[in-house]
């Protein structure tokens, strides 16, 4: 399992690298995702539980790290993030579930400072 904060230092240091050698590529995507994360319907909170659901069932970790991160920051519980996670390993299944097992735990512990 990664360190939370070495994950999220890679993630920043990966989009400001890809948004110089290919700002074409970075900035499509970047305006998709500020578009679909605008508040609208569900608040930013319910779509970062989503996109915990999504990245557990995708089994993404740099995903499930980045978007744990932000539904605590937007105000959700460490309960919901793990109804979240549920969801998604209904979703993906085994691998899914060990991708919570593994990493998700440790990172709502790092987020809490436990």
């Amino acid at each position: 399992m990664e360190n939370l904060e070495h994950i999220l230092i890679r993630r920043k240091k990966n989009r400001d690298r890809l948004e110089k050698e290919a700002p074409d590529l970075f900035n499509g995507f970047n305006e998709l995702m500020k578009y679909y994360y605008k508040e609208s319907a569900l608040d930013l909170k319910q779509k970062e539980l989503i996109a915990v659901g999504v990245a557990v069932a995708t089994r993404c970790i740099p995903c499930l790290a980045n978007h744990a991160n932000n539904a605590i920051t937007h105000g959700a519980t460490r309960e919901e993030v793990m109804d979240a996670a549920a969801i998604g390993v209904e979703f993906g299944g085994g691998p899914a579930f060990v991708a919570v097992r593994d990493n998700l735990l440790e990172f709502l512990d790092q987020i809490e400072g436990k």
